[in-house]
């Protein structure tokens, strides 16, 4: 008996030693999970005027038309947008949309956004885009039942202003093979630029009417329909991403030397 127990513990240790190397095995057969931390997005508003400029189709209703000149520093006073929800769009198809529900109120002057957006678990394959609609304001006096105020001084001194329920979707994409997310936690930096929503030549050449008062030009999309239009199009289409390299919330020098990660469209929602 003692001769058949020893016989059987001699093959009996290696097959418990294989199965226990197997349950712990992350080999190619059966890879364990990716650990691809979280992501994180801050809203910036970027004061630059030497940032690259996207083509004039993406940024312009009018193909052929020139690059934006940014206004004058000081000229916009506020510039705020009330966006929906962002929905991150996964790299690989078959992952679900990761939907933050917002709306969130987003303040490019004060360097605000009410509530912050939340970090997420990146899935495995990382995040290519998001797409944010604007949507009116539900929680504040101010803006209840708008998604956008854009106002501030021409040069001549008439001020000019565009508060209304604007609805659009801003969509950001990563280049063609880039992906948003990996190992660790990450935070993106989504650099809107205000400035650029409305060239001065553009504002100048809208005239105001006895209604608006003596010295306000309202931007409507009954009366001035082309710069309504140019404007909603830049929302988007004059912004960026970056990675925040530092963390700190800002963007700066170091996240700009890594170049941009992201571009941005706006396309109308009807």
């Amino acid at each position: 008996m003692t001769r058949s127990f020893l016989r059987a513990s001699g093959w009996l240790g290696p097959l418990l030693l294989a199965l226990t190397l197997a349950c712990g095995s992350t080999g190619v057969g059966n890879p364990g999970p990716a650990e691809t931390g979280t992501l994180s997005l801050a809203i910036v508003s970027d004061d630059d005027d030497t940032a690259p400029q996207p083509g004039a189709s993406a940024s312009d209703v009018s193909e052929g038309a020139a690059p934006v000149v940014p206004l004058p520093r000081g000229a916009v006073e506020r510039a705020v947008l009330v966006i929906g929800s962002v929905r991150w769009l996964p790299c690989d198809d078959s992952e679900p949309v990761i939907t933050q529900s917002g709306p969130f109120l987003i303040d490019l002057i004060a360097g605000t956004t009410r509530p912050e957006l939340p970090a997420f678990a990146v899935p495995a394959g990382g995040v290519c885009g998001f797409d944010a609609p604007l949507a009116p304001a539900r929680d504040s006096a101010e803006f209840l039942g708008r998604s956008l105020l854009f106002s501030g001084t021409r040069a001549d001194g008439v001020r000019f202003i565009l508060f209304a329920n604007l609805r659009a979707t801003l969509r950001l994409r990563a280049p063609r093979g880039d992906v948003w997310g990996g190992e660790g936690d990450q935070t993106l930096l989504w650099a809107m630029r205000p400035r650029r929503w409305a060239a001065a030549q553009e504002l100048d050449n809208e005239a105001t009417s006895d209604a608006d008062g003596p010295r306000t030009l309202v931007i409507d999309v009954d009366r001035h329909p082309l710069l309504f239009a140019l404007i909603r199009a830049r929302l988007a289409a004059q912004s960026a991403m970056f990675f925040d390299r530092d963390q700190n919330g800002v963007l700066d020098a170091r996240d700009r030397s890594d170049g941009e990660v992201g571009t941005g469209t706006t396309d109308p929602e009807e």
